[in-house]
């Protein structure tokens, strides 16, 4: 019977699956909504397909393994350049999580939902947490800027474990009537410890087999990968219990930043397995929900829903986010963002059975109650995310280029000393696997394929560089860009006689010949204004500066940054122009400038960002 019970609940979770994730790539419900929904109504107070209540066992060791592979995929989707960037604020947000958010949530609980002390502060920790399960989604989604969504996906990853620890101290606190105050911290000093070894020697372990095993194949490393993750999990867990997500987060962000080969099918292979469990785990656990508790707490339950989003959010993010370089727009994002997921929904089961005797005859509001939390702050998070990610001008209009080559990283590179997001699209993984080293999000696929090009939503780039070494393929990719609606792209051409081809499709096109042999000719025919400069006035300099920022495509008398300097002459391809202040610059164009110091080095940042000769 619990076989055939068990069957009938996998049957439903994959068809849940499907279903929300067809009508979430087509309607705007959140695939996370959807599904709680789903296992709502599969429930046994629904059409009583899903019965989690016969299949209880089950129901536990399967959760526990997919919320252990979600926080590790999680985990490896960490840059550790970008997460040493936005460290601090990642830091003060998992600490001050655990003291501000159980905090807040404990007194609205007690306050409005008559909980006894102990119970509202077992209910402000279990909501502590956010959660990959939830933050992935909305984040594929909802596109924000590099530095936010590291902040956002690594909060999530990282609070999970000691939201969890936090949870279960507070649940033996409570729970003893007479508790050495050192026994609790001894317990997760050694579950974070256990934990943290445990998931660097599997991150070891997934590094040298493919070095000792060679020419494994994507399939095989995908496998390998997956494998360990549910080794050290179960590991950590006969060790020392509840130290799994923690070994987990350590593995999971150690592995996504090794060298390893066929990276790209790991994280497809690891994408497709983590949405299947996280439809399992949002179907069982919403099909365990009294409904009837839910709808009960109508309207104080709702108001202690509000209470957290709008005051416990917003001051978390506020003292996270103090003195640190995010803007006040991205604090703004970060305070309105921060979905709860499963791992509170897991715990607050065990949470309730564990502390019957305190909770008496709110144990299944409490669960409601978590529960309650949950659906909202996804329902209504995912609702507005969008929108408010567009109005506060958080969602990135970033650079995309075509090639991880020398001309390619250097490219990548003057853009990110400006603070502009970029992404490398590779089709080498060697040179992905460089430009990783450095700190770029790089893109493993072929450019003259438009799936690749909609992948790196070339679209709606600021602009599209194309810095590969072949040409045809890389008129090929400026064509299909232009059909993506890419209005910006600008192209590196090896041969001289290509260079029609892409004028004709009205791409700025740099011949690498044409380049060199101007700049020669230029150093000579100018020595002689270099010396007149010199001269006259030791603060006036010259210098040759490539317009390559999207924005300056005006009028040279409609630039402001160039108040103070002469434009002398305009390169443009093989030709020379005398520029008037009607000239309209071009992307591409080299302009030569005369000035003050002070003042061609600002002219010099607005108009390419550095890097020219004097």
């Amino acid at each position: 019977m619990a076989l055939e019970t068990g069957l009938q609940a996998a049957a439903a979770v994959a068809t849940a699956g499907v279903l929300a994730n067809l009508v979430g790539r087509r309607l705007p419900v959140p695939v996370p909504i959807f599904l709680l929904l789903s296992g709502m109504l599969l429930g046994s107070e629904g059409l009583g397909v899903v019965k989690t209540a016969e299949i209880t066992d089950l129901v536990r060791v399967g959760v526990a393994l997919a919320v252990a592979i979600i926080v590790f995929e999680g985990g490896t989707l960490l840059s550790w350049p970008m997460l040493r960037r936005v460290g601090p604020v990642v830091r003060n947000l998992v600490v001050g999580g655990l003291i501000v958010t159980p905090l807040v949530g404990a007194i609205a609980a007690h306050a409005l939902l008559g909980y006894e002390w102990r119970a509202a502060v077992l209910f402000g920790t279990l909501v502590s947490v956010t959660g990959p399960s939830v933050i992935t989604p909305l984040l594929r989604k909802v596109r924000v800027n590099d530095r936010l969504r590291t902040v956002l996906m690594s909060e999530g990853v990282i609070i999970d474990p000691f939201g969890a620890l936090l949870t279960l101290i507070a649940l033996q606190v409570a729970v003893s009537e007479a508790l050495d105050p050192a026994a609790p911290a001894a317990w997760a000093a050694l579950r974070v410890a256990t934990g943290a070894g445990l998931g660097a020697t599997g991150a070891l372990a997934v590094y040298l087999v493919p070095r000792i095993v060679r020419r494994m194949s994507s399939r095989e490393v995908s496998l390998l990968v997956v494998a360990a993750a549910i080794t050290v999990f179960a590991a950590a867990e006969s060790v020392a219990h509840e130290s799994g997500l923690t070994a987990m987060v350590v593995m999971g962000i150690a592995v996504g930043n090794l060298p390893l080969p066929h990276r790209e099918a790991i994280h497809a292979f690891q994408e497709t397995v983590v949405v299947f469990l996280i439809a399992a785990v949002y179907v069982l656990l919403a099909a365990s929900v009294d409904v009837e508790a839910v709808v009960e707490l109508w309207p104080r339950g709702f108001v202690v829903v509000a209470i957290l989003a709008a005051v416990g959010r917003p001051l978390l993010a506020l003292l996270a986010s103090a003195g640190s370089e995010l803007s006040w727009r991205e604090r703004a994002f970060l305070a309105a963002v921060a979905p709860r997921g499963v791992v509170a929904a897991s715990l607050a089961s065990v949470v309730a059975l564990e502390a019957a005797a305190i909770l008496g005859a709110d144990a299944s509001s409490f669960v409601a109650l978590v529960f309650l939390v949950i659906l909202l702050t996804i329902g209504v998070q995912s609702a507005y995310a969008g929108p408010l990610a567009r109005l506060l001008g958080v969602m990135p209009r970033r650079t995309v280029i075509a090639g991880a080559g020398e001309v390619g990283l250097r490219a990548a590179e003057r853009l990110r000393s400006r603070g502009e997001p970029v992404l490398l699209i590779e089709s080498d993984e060697a040179a992905a696997v460089r430009a990783r080293e450095e700190g770029f999000e790089v893109l493993i696929g072929d450019i003259a394929d438009p799936r690749t090009l909609k992948r790196a939503n070339v679209g709606d780039a600021q602009a599209f560089i194309i810095a590969t070494a072949q040409d045809d393929r890389g008129l090929l990719a400026a064509q299909h860009a232009k059909a993506l609606g890419c209005r910006n792209i600008i192209a590196r051409v090896n041969d001289p006689l290509n260079v029609e081809p892409f004028r004709a499709l009205g791409i700025a096109a740099v011949s690498q010949q044409e380049a060199v042999a101007a700049e020669l000719a230029s150093l000579a025919s100018e020595s002689e204004l270099v010396d007149v400069l010199a001269a006259a006035d030791e603060d006036l300099t010259v210098r040759r500066v490539w317009v390559t920022n999207p924005a300056m495509q005006r009028s040279i008398a409609g630039i402001g940054e160039l108040q103070g300097t002469v434009v002398m002459l305009v390169r443009r391809g093989s030709q020379t122009v005398i520029p008037t202040g009607k000239t309209v610059l071009q992307l591409g164009d080299r302009l030569t400038l005369i000035g003050a110091r002070s003042a061609v080095e600002r002219a010099e940042r607005a108009l390419s960002g550095g890097g020219a000769e004097e």
